[in-house]
């Protein structure tokens, strides 16, 4: 890693005080839906919910850290400023359909990526602003992230001796990925809107291998290798009996 990047990640990868206070609500926001059915067994146990609150609250915090700054550290590598801001519409949503469905249904699309050029950064560089594929690649970065932590603990837990505790290591692997599948859909300021505006194709590799690895998951079967066939095969099925058909 290079002093120059090293230096670039000290100046720019820190949040603002604005996005400081919108990252702690939307992490109390979504330890608040992870945890919402969680406050006793037969009934209200006011420690119980606490304790799982607290659990929650640290996954919460885990999941969207990971999310940001894998998304901030791609962006400084190439020059640009990534920032992200707390999707109103999509927290409120979350509030009260968490509410609503007694903790049943839980909506994950809570911030947005707004993406802009370090303009000292980007000096010499083709086409010297931000292009639509960087944002794509960009917002790419956080559900990957996502899932390969969610991977890598999952598999510590189920193939080392290493004790971990088995149903918190459940809880942070489902909800890792379904917030990466929330934020995949192609709804703005979603990750997934960045994807689809610059490939179609890219948006359906992504989201062929997401959905494929949570089948296989649903099947017993850990492995990303049968999730990438599964998202090349979603993209063979596109251009070959639709993009075609409509060009």
């Amino acid at each position: 890693m290079s002093r120059d990047f090293i230096d670039k990640v000290k100046r720019y990868a820190p949040f603002s005080a604005v996005e400081t206070r919108e990252f702690w609500l939307s992490v109390l926001i979504l330890a608040f839906t992870l945890s919402w059915n969680q406050w006793g067994t037969v009934e209200f146990d006011v420690w119980v919910g606490l304790a799982n609150l607290f659990i929650a609250g640290v996954m919460a915090w885990i999941i969207l850290s990971i999310h940001h700054f894998a998304q901030r550290l791609w962006g400084i590598r190439q020059g640009l400023k990534v920032e992200h801001k707390i999707w109103w519409y999509g927290a409120g949503i979350a509030f009260v359909t968490t509410i609503l469905s007694r903790g049943q249904f839980a909506i994950l699309g809570l911030t947005g990526t707004f993406i802009s050029a370090l303009d000292v950064h980007r000096l010499g560089r083709y086409r010297y602003g931000p292009q639509v594929k960087d944002f794509a690649i960009i917002a790419l970065m956080g559900p990957v992230a996502n899932i390969v932590l969610a991977g890598i603990v999952k598999s510590i837990e189920v193939y080392t001796p290493i004790p971990l505790p088995s149903e918190i290591v459940n809880q942070f692997f489902v909800a890792s990925l379904a917030f990466a599948a929330w934020n995949l859909l192609p709804i703005p300021p979603l990750d997934g809107s960045r994807i689809v505006f610059a490939s179609r194709v890219l948006y359906l590799f992504v989201a062929g291998c997401v959905l494929g690895y949570i089948f296989l998951l649903s099947q017993g079967v850990y492995s990303w290798l049968w999730a990438i066939a599964l998202g090349l095969l979603s993209v063979s099925i596109f251009y070959f009996w639709l993009e075609r058909s409509w060009g």
